[in-house]
């Protein structure tokens, strides 16, 4: 029974290793998200997003200073902002938004601020983005943030 369980759990490793780009290894404390955020959130370290994240109405993720976010290749794969993201980099640790596996595994979409939402972006870099930062903007404010294509 036992070896049993050993082979059924190593099979669900290498499937989850295979959802998130197959880097099982590849970022060992890492966090994973993907769907809606409904409670205020920090993320720090190295953060993967597996699909679409929407932050909803009410609720604030906080992204602090040198925290690389790696999203899952998909042009479709988009951080969705409905209520507040506070990126927090600073000169010296940028925050990192990037595609899981670098730019040659394709783009990721972007970050989506809808009508009421809020951000303060400050330094950070965007990369490997379909559409870098795009919506109603009036609410966000963006100190040295720089939106590139590749590595």
């Amino acid at each position: 029974m036992r070896n049993r369980f050993s082979h059924i759990a190593a099979g669900v490793l290498s499937v989850a290793g295979l959802l998130v780009g197959g880097h099982l290894h590849a970022h060992p404390n890492a966090r994973f998200y993907k769907g809606d955020i409904t409670v205020p959130t920090s993320w720090e370290g190295t953060i993967r997003l597996t699909g679409t994240v929407v932050i909803r109405e009410g609720m604030t993720v906080t992204v602090e200073p040198g925290t690389e976010v790696l999203v899952q290749p998909n042009i479709g794969a988009d951080i969705v902002v409905r209520g507040r993201l506070l990126v927090r980099g600073v000169p010296g640790k940028p925050v990192l938004f990037d595609t899981a596996g670098g730019c040659a595994s394709g783009p990721w979409g972007g970050i989506v601020f809808e009508g009421g939402s809020a951000g303060i972006l400050e330094h950070a870099t965007i990369r490997c983005s379909a559409t870098g930062i795009t919506g109603d903007l009036r609410g966000v404010t963006r100190t040295g943030v720089d939106i590139g294509t590749g590595r």
